[in-house]
């Protein structure tokens, strides 16, 4: 079961790079391989700390499973930005860049609680 829980936010990449446009594939493929990776980063730095369910401990679930609700949440934003966004180029990147910080910050507040 974990193996599947460590790899089941990939199933996301196909999704999103058949629903937008060739130019944004790229860009796409960045932002999600990067919160993938931000994901990962942020669940092994809490649980390093040994507060497997957060460092508050307001909630019970396991920190991974709290990770990947947040960023699937965002994710489906990501992809209705992109689907219905006439931009492109570096508004579309600067738009990326926003809501992977807006991402990567949400995430954490709610793993720590």
């Amino acid at each position: 079961m974990s193996l599947i829980l460590n790899w089941i936010d990939f199933l996301w990449l196909p999704i999103l790079l058949l629903l937008v446009e060739k130019k944004q594939r790229l860009l796409v493929a960045g932002m999600f391989l990067s919160c993938a990776l931000m994901m990962r980063m942020q669940v092994e730095l809490i649980e390093w700390t040994g507060h497997t369910h957060g460092l508050i401990g307001l909630m019970d679930s396991p920190v991974q499973l709290r990770a990947i609700a947040s960023y699937n949440i965002f994710y489906m934003l990501y992809a209705f930005f992109a689907i219905w966004s006439k931009a492109h180029g570096v508004i579309f990147l600067a738009a990326s860049i926003s809501l992977f910080f807006a991402a990567m910050v949400v995430s954490m507040g709610v793993m720590m609680l």
